[in-house]
C-alpha cells in the first residue's frame, strides 16, 4: 500500500469516476422509461451514487474535490437538455444549470463523506491507483454492452451524420429528439456517442496517471498505446457511419461502410483487454511476484488469446454481415467457423483454467477458475444466440433476440479479458 498523501488524488478520482458511471448507469436505463414513474424513481437512485460513493473520502474537503470531478464528468450531459433552444437562451439556460450541477455535486459530496467512520467503510484496505484502473476498465465494459445494444437493435445508423448528430453539435443534440418515440433507435446510437466522449476523457486521464503513478516503461507504453486507440476508436465509430469525412447529413451522399463497423467492433474489445492487463499491472500484487508457473502454461495462454481474438472478429463479422440484406444470406460459412474455434476455445479455455488453479498462486487460481466459469457461460450464450435469431423470421429483432445476442458479446469480452489477464500474470510468474 502506498502511503497516504499519493492516494488522496487516485482516491478522489477513483470515487468521482465511479460514482458518475453508476450514475449515467441509472440515467441510461431511465430514459429507456422516459415520462413513467420508474424513470423518475432511478434518475434519484443515480443521483444518491455520488454520497454514497463519496463515504469513503478522508475529510469533507475530499468529498467537495469528488463532487466537483463527477460535476466536471456531467457537464457532457449539459448540452442535451439545454440544446435545441436560441443561441443565447442556451447560454443562459446552461450556466443555470452548470452551476447548479457543481453546487449539487458539491453538497452531495460533501454529504457523502461526512459519513466517513461512521458506517462500515473499507477504505483503507484499497489501493486506489489499482482502483481507479478497474473502475475505468469497468466503464469501457459499460461502453461495450451500449455498443452491443446499438449492433443488436440495428441502431448504427439512426444518426446519419458524424461528428454532428443530426446537423446539431453532438454534445447538444437535444434530449427530447433523442428519446422520441419518432427517432427509432437514436437514443441508443447518441447516448453510444456520448459515453464514447466520456471514456476518451478517462483515458486521457489515465495516461497521465499511469505515467505519473508508475515508472515502469511497459506499464507506461501500454497507456499510452491503449489512449492512442481510444482516440482511433472513436474515428472508426464515426466513419462507420459517414464512410469518409464529411459534415453532410444526406444520405445520399455518405456511404457507411460495414467493414469499418467490424474493425470498430474488434478495436472497442481490444481496448477493454488493454484495460484488464493494464489493471493487473497496477495491481499491488504485481509487485511481489512469486514464480509459480512455467513456459507450458505461458503456451497455453498464449494459444487461449490468439484463439479469443479470431473468435472475436468471426463474431464481429457475423453480426455485422447478419444486419445487412445483402450479406446476409452469406454470413452462413462465418457462423459454422465461428461455431468451430468456439470448440477450440472452451478446450483450450478448460486446459489453461486447469493449469492455472494447479499452482501454488491465489490469482492464478482464481483466474482459472474464472476461465471455466465464463467460457462455460459463453458456450450456452452462444446457443441461445443461435437459438433466437434461428427462429427469428421477422424484420425488426425482437427484444428477446437484443438481450440474448447482447449477452452473449458482453461475455465474450469478459472471458477475452479474463485470457488476456491469464496470459500477463503467468508471464509476470515467470519473470
Amino acid at each position: 500500500m502506498q502511503n497516504e498523501p499519493k492516494q488522496t488524488v487516485a482516491r478522489v478520482l477513483t470515487l468521482a469516476l465511479g460514482a458518475t458511471t453508476a450514475m449515467w448507469v441509472f440515467s441510461y436505463i431511465a430514459l429507456l422509461f422516459s415520462g413513467k414513474t420508474g424513470g423518475e424513481i432511478l434518475f434519484v437512485l443515480g443521483a444518491l451514487c455520488l454520497p454514497i460513493t463519496a463515504r469513503h473520502g478522508k475529510s469533507l474537503k475530499e468529498g467537495a474535490y469528488i463532487g466537483i470531478v463527477s460535476a466536471l464528468l456531467n457537464v457532457l450531459l449539459i448540452g442535451s437538455i439545454v440544446g435545441g433552444k436560441a443561441p443565447s437562451e442556451m447560454m443562459t439556460v446552461g450556466l443555470i444549470w452548470v452551476a447548479g450541477l457543481f453546487v449539487a455535486s458539491i453538497v452531495l459530496g460533501v454529504a457523502g463523506a461526512s459519513l466517513h467512520g461512521r458506517l462500515k467503510d473499507c477504505s483503507c484496505n484499497v489501493d486506489w491507483n489499482f482502483g481507479f484502473l478497474c473502475v475505468a476498465t469497468t466503464l469501457v465494459f459499460l461502453m461495450l454492452v451500449t455498443g452491443g445494444l446499438v449492433t443488436g437493435m440495428e441502431a448504427g445508423l439512426a444518426v446519419p451524420d458524424w461528428p454532428n448528430s443530426y446537423g446539431h453539435n453532438m454534445l447538444l443534440y437535444p434530449l427530447t429528439e433523442m428519446v422520441s418515440p419518432e427517432n427509432k433507435g437514436v437514443f441508443f446510437e447518441h447516448a453510444h456517442r456520448l459515453t464514447g466522449m466520456l471514456i476518451g476523457m478517462t483515458s486521457l486521464t489515465m495516461v497521465i496517471c499511469v505515467w505519473k503513478w508508475n515508472k515502469c516503461k511497459i506499464v507506461r507504453t501500454l497507456a499510452l498505446l491503449i489512449f492512442i486507440f481510444v482516440c482511433m476508436q472513436g474515428l472508426l465509430g464515426g466513419l462507420r457511419v459517414t464512410g469518409h469525412l464529411t459534415l453532410s447529413q444526406d444520405r445520399e451522399v455518405l456511404s457507411p461502410n460495414l467493414w469499418i463497423g467490424v474493425v470498430h467492433g474488434v478495436v472497442g474489445q481490444m481496448i477493454f483487454a488493454g484495460f484488464v492487463m493494464l489493471s493487473a499491472m497496477m495491481s499491488p500484487k504485481w509487485k511481489i511476484p512469486e514464480r509459480a508457473t512455467n513456459k507450458g502454461d505461458a503456451k497455453w495462454a498464449t494459444m487461449l488469446c490468439v484463439a479469443m481474438v479470431l473468435q472475436l472478429v468471426l463474431g464481429a463479422v457475423y453480426r455485422h454481415m447478419l444486419g445487412d440484406e445483402t450479406l446476409a444470406p452469406k454470413a452462413t460459412h462465418i457462423l459454422y467457423t465461428h461455431i468451430a474455434v468456439a470448440i477450440l476455445v472452451l478446450v483450450v479455455a478448460i486446459v489453461t483454467g486447469i493449469r492455472c488453479m494447479g499452482r501454488g498462486d491465489a490469482t492464478l487460481k482464481k483466474l482459472g477458475i474464472s476461465l471455466h466459469a465464463l467460457v462455460l457461460l459463453q458456450i450456452l450464450l452462444g446457443g441461445g444466440a443461435l437459438l433466437v435469431i434461428l427462429i427469428n423470421k421477422g424484420e425488426a429483432p425482437p427484444l428477446y433476440e437484443v438481450v440474448v445476442t447482447t449477452l452473449h458479446q458482453a461475455n465474450g469480452a469478459l472471458l477475452l479479458g479474463a485470457s488476456f489477464a491469464t496470459f500477463v500474470w503467468i508471464r509476470r510468474m515467470m519473470s
